[in-house]
């Protein structure tokens, strides 16, 4: 059966659940949320290869995983361990959703209270293009949201120790370390106009920052980026120069914002607000300040980005009825849903994204 109609599926069960939860008892929504889980650990091992991008590359990788100098040995381990059992590629796939997928059901969990509206969100905006194509990035994704409530309480060490181990299996969450400065106190009245005009400064940064991928100290980064550079430069599909001002972009800002604007009321009812919205503004800084790689620019602000899935949904805080603003969240995970499904098929769509 076709992936995109299956995702399709999934969305508009969790849309349904997402209006009826609170008439759930809680043993019967967390019975509901964990079985959907599981379908989506399912559908991401057995998924489409004719669908999904990547599919291909990924086979390449687990027949020849020493021959790709850039993959973490995360993957060569699964791969060799996939391969001693005697398992076929799907098992490889199977485990690194389980993995991925695991995380940020668990996450979302300790995150928020609106477990299946967050779902709506996670499906539309990061099950396709993670868990489902990009899937060594996607388990680096779900370590760091699970990281979150531990950067919240500042157990540095512990959120370190998460991020280097999300390092393991994708480079880029070492990115993420920086954020160890960051912190879930509320904003003062001065750092409330800091987050105001991070995204400008963005684009301040990206005439100030020059090429600094010389500079990178780990080898199979450094290799991987004068790859996307030389690729750029080329004008090779899919790596061409980014879109400053593309319709997501804005709209991500806009949301950013709105949320900003409504900061006093959803901090009330969220405790990780504050540290979600900082790490949004960094996420959104970073797409147009290290576009001098386009596919830096695109993938770290994703990677960064992965608390929409939590900060999102929680505009229904902003607005009356409830019903009104439920509809709101999940309406923006309909766009956002349609907009990646046509990323998997528009061939032009990565460069405008």
């Amino acid at each position: 059966m076709n992936t995109v109609f299956i995702v399709g599926v999934l969305f508009a069960f969790c849309t349904v659940m997402a209006v009826t939860e609170t008439n759930l008892r809680n043993q019967e929504k967390f019975i509901l949320y964990g079985l959907t889980g599981l379908v989506m650990v399912l559908i991401a091992g057995f998924r489409d290869g004719n669908t999904v991008g990547d599919y291909k590359n990924y086979l390449a990788m687990y027949e020849s995983p020493d021959n790709y100098l850039t993959v973490e040995s995360s993957f060569k381990l699964i791969s060799h361990f996939t391969k001693a059992i005697g398992a076929s590629p799907y098992f490889l796939f199977l485990i690194y959703a389980a993995i991925g997928i695991s995380c940020k059901f668990i996450a979302i969990k300790r995150l928020t209270s609106l477990l299946f509206l967050s779902l709506v969100i996670y499906i539309s905006n990061v099950f396709l293009l993670y868990d489902m194509t990009q899937m060594r990035a996607g388990v680096a994704a779900g370590i760091f949201l699970l990281a979150i409530p531990s950067l919240a309480a500042r157990k540095g060490l512990h959120y370190l120790m998460l991020i280097l181990f999300a390092s393991f299996f994708h480079y880029s969450a070492l990115a993420l370390l920086p954020l160890y400065f960051i912190n879930n106190r509320a904003f003062s009245v001065k750092s409330k106009y800091f987050w105001w005009v991070i995204i400008p400064f963005g684009f301040v940064a990206n005439l100030l920052i020059g090429d600094i991928t010389a500079f990178i100290p780990i080898e199979a980064v450094r290799v991987k980026l004068e790859l996307y550079q030389q690729l750029q430069e080329q004008g090779v599909q899919g790596y061409k120069d980014a879109n400053l001002l593309s319709p997501t972009f804005l709209f991500r800002a806009a949301l950013y914002y709105f949320l900003l604007y409504k900061y006093d009321l959803i901090r009330q009812k969220n405790k990780y607000f504050p540290l979600l919205i900082k790490i949004e503004g960094i996420a959104l800084f970073l797409f147009p300040a290290l576009s001098f790689i386009s596919l830096l620019g695109y993938r770290l602000s994703e990677l960064f980005g992965m608390v929409e899935i939590i900060l999102y949904p929680l505009i229904i805080y902003t607005l009356k009825p409830q019903s009104a603003a439920k509809a709101v969240g999940i309406g923006i995970g309909l766009l956002l849903l349609s907009v990646n499904i046509c990323l998997l098929y528009t061939s032009d769509a990565a460069d405008d994204k």
